[in-house]
């Protein structure tokens, strides 16, 4: 049971840390309209308004997870630390 408790507790934090990153970042902030229009041309072969904004999806959703990752890992050896 315990086992359970702590699987839901660490699968509660890494996704409480993915939305979080997912509100802190930003990525309209560095990446510009002609990068993305270009990663439309290249992927699609043109930009429509259908797949303009896929490289700011892309890049918001690895952000997030590296970020939820790097917190998570932290936070569990610290805990770790803390327990000894």
């Amino acid at each position: 049971m315990l086992t359970l408790v702590r699987w839901v507790a660490k699968s509660a934090l890494l996704v409480l840390l993915f939305c979080t990153g997912a509100m802190l970042i930003d990525p309209a902030t560095f990446i510009s309209l002609d990068t993305a229009n270009s990663f439309a041309e290249l992927t699609y072969g043109d930009v429509n308004q259908e797949n303009f904004d896929d490289l700011w999806v892309l890049t918001w959703i690895a952000c997030s997870m590296l970020f939820s990752l790097a917190g998570y890992f932290l936070i569990i050896r610290i805990a770790r630390k803390m327990r000894r």
